[in-house]
């Protein structure tokens, strides 16, 4: 099989590739009775592919596999592909991606005024969203919720609500930085970058809200506190009749809230309906824009910038 002459075609985005040999060499070769001959061999790569991630985790991915032949010309060596060029394994499992469609291609290029052949095959990719859901859209919606609990509180309760706040803003902090660990770092936005910054967003608004409140309510307390300053006299505590309330000097009256109190309570009803709203309409068009209305051009020809992958392929 050695003696016999074999193109010597070579994967032009190949890293890494090998043969296998156990326990023999994974070669076979058939030669037809009208001098065809078939050449098989078993062969595992590592192959690179530029991604286009401005809609991961909802993206999908074309890869290509390119093969040419080192040193001969089209004049000496033409390749072509055969009339079923490649077939997907029905046992092939991918942990992320599920292969939607394998196409074959000619790609001939010419090199310093030389023509060589060139073959291709593009992989559509489309990723599993499982996981992401999962790990990150759902926990972030749950911290989102969490964070409108702050509303129905006491305007009173501060300790509550600052409790509940800083640790709503803290743990979508930490579940950004997870949602974004181990991804190779790129210079523009990704879907998933805009709904950590949407969820974080909602959640220190929340937070906001909360310092808008109690601003009010504080200024409520303070002139409380005032019209209630007892006056000394003599050791003894009693109410000056210069600092007590109107409505207190006469029965059958009680102290009427003032409007900034008021205005506290207010800004909490609204925002116990406007946060949700407002989170919802978000979710209707960042799920519209990135699942039906937008898809990037991906063109694997040109020098976009791009994520380089690694792609394993087993070939018989």
């Amino acid at each position: 099989m050695d003696k016999i002459w074999v193109p010597d075609l070579y994967i032009i985005n190949e890293k890494t590739a090998k043969f296998h040999t156990v326990t023999v060499p994974n070669k076979m070769m058939y030669i037809y009775p009208d001098g065809l001959v078939l050449y098989s061999a078993r062969v595992s790569g590592v192959f690179s592919c530029m991604m286009d991630l401005h809609k991961y985790p909802l993206d999908k991915q074309i890869c290509d596999i390119r093969m040419e032949s080192y040193s001969h010309s089209a004049s000496t060596l033409v390749v072509r592909w055969r009339d079923t060029p490649a077939e997907i394994s029905s046992t092939l499992r991918l942990p992320q991606f599920d292969i939607t469609l394998m196409r074959s291609f000619f790609c001939d290029q010419q090199y310093m005024g030389i023509n060589y052949t060139c073959i291709g095959l593009d992989i559509h990719l489309e990723r599993n969203i499982g996981y992401y859901l999962t790990q990150t859209y759902v926990p972030c919606v749950l911290v989102v919720i969490l964070s409108w609990v702050n509303f129905w509180l006491s305007i009173d309760a501060v300790p509550a609500r600052i409790s509940l706040g800083l640790l709503t803003v803290l743990t979508m902090t930490t579940q950004s930085s997870a949602a974004v660990r181990g991804l190779t770092v790129v210079s523009y936005v990704k879907a998933m970058d805009v709904w950590i910054f949407a969820c974080l967003f909602f959640v220190f608004a929340g937070l906001l809200e909360f310092a808008w409140v109690n601003v009010s309510n504080r200024v409520e307390s303070r002139r409380k506190s005032v019209l209630d300053l007892p006056s000394l006299v003599n050791g003894n505590a009693k109410r000056s009749p210069k600092t007590e309330s109107p409505t207190s000097q006469r029965e059958g009256f009680s102290f009427t809230p003032s409007k900034n109190r008021e205005k506290a309570r207010n800004i909490d009803r609204v925002s116990r309906f406007l946060f949700p709203a407002a989170f919802i309409l978000f979710n209707v068009g960042y799920w519209l824009v990135y699942l039906v209305l937008w898809e990037p051009v991906i063109d694997k020809h040109s020098d976009s910038e791009g994520v380089t992958m690694t792609v394993n392929l087993n070939d018989d």
